[in-house]
């Protein structure tokens, strides 16, 4: 969020190609991420996955029918990290501009006392990348992403502590059918198949106060055509809010991606140590900020906000603005 004479010649002491490898990290802040040419000489990036996106009552789903949630997603780079944690010095900046469009179906089908849902994730992005001091990597000029699909079973109106609770647990998978072309640098498609498994609840304190988390682990594939695979990895968000009014919450929220395995070639989890000098391959990041929550009358929602990211390890960092908008589509 990267040319073949970038992926050539990264030895352990060639750091101007390792900070083009960290480049690549960029889109998957975005939910999209970029392959080099030559896989292997690059660690691979994690595919894409839910940042921040949805925060506030995340874990309620209103009544069985159809529902529309569209969100977009501003991110600009402030820097770039390394294994370390430490600030590359570049000045090489990808900002980039994402909209998904989620259709979800919760239907009046009962499994373990939960209704049967199912969801997909159509994502669209616009990335520019610039540097004042060499050249950028350039970026596909397709913006379609891999497209997601979901079956989950939603458990609402329950109860937890005498509270009101609901929650979901959900299955997803990406399909690798996104804009991919070996000869850019980044691309909208990650070019795997990914796994992730979450688990999202709302808990209700009282009429003013609800906490909202979400918990998700996910594995991947080989890239296809290499053998390289990114590690497993979690992400979580997580919120609490309060009512200002009715149909208006101040909120504060955060998001956390932690990489769980290193990332291997060949099967190999210390390849790009030995061959590469990197070694460790796993991502970081930690993204906290303010947000507002609207709820229209109907049942709609507009939840807007900014995160500022720190605490990051091979990755860049930034500032995420947010915007979130779920439309009931039945009556």
């Amino acid at each position: 969020m990267q040319a073949t004479t970038l992926a050539g010649n990264s030895g352990p002491h060639n750091t101007r190609p390792l900070f083009y490898s960290l480049l690549q990290l960029t889109l998957l802040l975005a939910l999209f991420t970029g392959k080099p040419h030559n896989a292997q000489a690059q660690d691979p990036t994690l595919p894409p996955t839910n940042l921040g996106l949805a925060n506030v009552f995340d874990g309620i789903a209103g009544k069985p029918g159809f529902l529309y949630q569209g969100y977009a997603q501003l991110f600009q780079t402030r820097a770039i990290y390394d294994q370390n944690g430490h600030k590359a010095p570049t000045d090489l900046k990808i900002n980039s501009l994402v909209t998904l469009h989620q259709f979800i179906y919760l239907s009046k089908i009962k499994v373990g006392s939960g209704n049967l849902g199912f969801t997909t994730i159509i994502p669209v992005a616009q990335v520019s990348a610039s540097s004042t001091t060499g050249n950028a990597p350039s970026t596909n000029p397709k913006a379609w992403g891999d497209i997601i699909t979901g079956t989950a079973i939603q458990w609402s109106d329950k109860k937890l502590f005498g509270k009101p609770f609901s929650h979901r647990t959900e299955l997803d998978i990406s399909w690798p059918v996104g804009a991919y072309t070996k000869s850019y640098a980044i691309n909208p498609s990650a070019h795997l198949y990914s796994f992730g498994l979450y688990h999202a609840f709302t808990l209700q304190l009282n009429k003013q106060f609800s906490i909202s988390a979400r918990n998700q682990f996910n594995y991947n594939t080989h890239i296809i055509g290499t053998k390289a695979r990114p590690g497993a990895f979690y992400n979580g968000n997580y919120s609490v809010d309060y009512a200002l009014l009715p149909s208006l919450r101040i909120e504060a929220a955060a998001y956390f991606l932690g990489q769980l395995q290193q990332d291997s070639y060949d099967g190999h989890s210390d390849y790009y140590a030995t061959q590469y000098g990197i070694n460790n391959t796993r991502e970081r990041v930690l993204g906290y900020g303010p947000g507002l929550a609207y709820f229209f009358p109907g049942g709609g929602l507009m939840e807007v906000k900014g995160f500022f990211e720190t605490a990051v390890k091979n990755r860049p960092a930034g500032f995420r603005s947010t915007v979130r908008v779920a439309i009931p589509l039945s009556k």
